[in-house]
């Protein structure tokens, strides 16, 4: 496992300049793994390390035997250790993300101030990747995703990153590494767990190499990353101009590299990971003179140029329905009555239909409103609008078409129309609504 270590750390560069070195010990068996092989190449490298170990204060008894024994762990190999404690699921909830999002934080900034200026080497070994490679997938993933966890990232090392959990553990009994071992680990409610118990050894059946077929996969997809990364910089270089891009210089690529640079100029621009959906919609409108929002961002290509600026939110506003074109913030909204031929078809085909039969009094298109409520046609409950709107992430709400009627919301643009108006065999006049945006 020392060559792999070596082999790794020389592929990488992780020590060509920096000689000091935080390791994250948690006491398991990988990250003492790492702590004893480091100290192994310590006087070959020219290492300095410290390591240092957080109590995230969840289980207990339990976490504080792993802290007595990274203490002791450390002070037989002769390595200074830095301790924190932190009530994560408190902390989760003062900043409202989820447990394990919130520790690996608070983890990376703990391991951070210890020295600013350190190496931060952690523990992740190559059974790691390929579960992380799987959850990737399953999450619906780019060839980013198919990379796996990098070996390198910022200040962040991983030496041990190609060696199989086999392997450190053969080390660990080779060496006589003791470590302890997490009781939650073989709780296959998590959904790491429930990879690694579950999912990879049914793979195994398939294919007992499948960690290293694996490793042959994200290898790849890193190298395949490394080219186009180094490609899509250089897009981005020339594209750049006073106010934004230049959507020309972009849109002149091939479809792989241009969601590469919008993804890679989003990111820069917002300081967010975009989602896929927000990578598509920014290059369906490099061809166009639109205006998009993304979470708070607005995003606008004019006189081919693609920019970013804070969002402008809609004010609230109605309209009169009438037939034909009516103009709405951003766009315009068309009307069309037609006859029912086959009204099946209509209404699995189109969300923006409705019986107009059915309407009761007279209709109005405007902004939500609150206390707004639908039962959407196909659904089996009534909701508040406003819930909707959070569920499915809109940020600029008053941006949303609203039909309603005497009685209350017939339609709601991206959602399709009341169940009280829906598309029925006995209906006979049909409403169509057609919403165009940035003219």
């Amino acid at each position: 496992m020392i060559c792999k270590v070596k082999e790794t750390v020389k592929n990488y560069g992780m020590f060509n300049e920096n000689k000091k070195v935080t390791v994250g010990v948690s006491g398991g068996a990988d990250s003492c793994a790492l702590l004893f092989a480091l100290c192994q190449l310590r006087e070959e490298y020219s290492l300095e390390i410290t390591a240092a170990h957080v109590n995230h204060g969840i289980r207990g008894d339990e976490a504080l035997r792993d802290e007595l024994f990274v203490k002791d762990f450390c002070k037989r190999l002769g390595v200074k250790v830095e301790f924190a404690h932190f009530n994560v699921p408190e902390k989760a909830k003062e900043m409202k993300l989820g447990v394990e999002e919130c520790g690996r934080i608070l983890r990376y900034d703990f391991f951070e101030s210890i020295n600013p200026n350190a190496l931060i080497a952690t523990a992740h070994n190559l059974d790691d990747c390929c579960e992380t490679l799987l959850l990737n997938i399953t999450r619906g993933t780019s060839t980013k995703g198919l990379a796996s966890i990098p070996p390198v990232r910022g200040n962040v090392i991983r030496p041990i990153i190609n060696c199989s959990r086999a392997e450190i553990e053969a080390f660990c009994k080779e060496n006589r590494i003791d470590f302890v071992t997490d009781s939650t680990n073989s709780d296959d409610a998590y959904t790491r767990n429930n990879i690694r118990l579950n999912i990879i050894p049914k793979l195994k059946e398939i294919n007992p190499s499948f960690i290293n077929a694996a490793s042959r996969l994200m290898e790849d997809a890193r190298l395949d990353n490394d080219y186009f990364n180094s490609f899509v910089e250089d897009v981005i270089t020339k594209s750049h101009c006073n106010g934004g891009y230049n959507c020309k210089e972009i849109s002149a690529n091939h479809p792989a590299v241009i969601k590469r640079v919008v993804a890679r100029i989003i990111e820069a621009e917002t300081g967010a990971a975009p989602e896929s959906k927000h990578i598509d919609t920014v290059c369906n409108i490099l061809s166009g003179g639109k205006t998009q929002i993304l979470g708070a961002t607005q995003v606008t290509v004019k006189n081919g140029v693609l920019s970013f600026g804070e969002k402008q939110l809609t004010e609230p506003w109605s309209c009169n329905f009438t037939k034909g074109k009516v103009e709405i913030p951003d766009g315009e909204a068309e009307f069309k009555i037609i006859h029912n031929s086959s009204s099946a078809k209509i209404q699995f085909v189109h969300k923006n239909v409705l019986d107009f039969n059915a309407v009761e009094g007279n209709l109005v298109l405007r902004s939500r409103r609150e206390g707004d409520e639908i039962k959407i046609a196909g659904r089996n409950c009534t909701k508040k609008l406003k819930k909707m709107f959070i569920e499915d992430k809109i940020a600029d709400k008053n941006s949303v078409c609203v039909l309603a009627d005497d009685i209350g919301v017939v339609w709601v643009e991206g959602f399709g129309c009341a169940h009280r108006c829906r598309i029925t065999d006995q209906t006979e006049k049909i409403l169509t609504i057609n919403i165009t945006r940035g003219v």
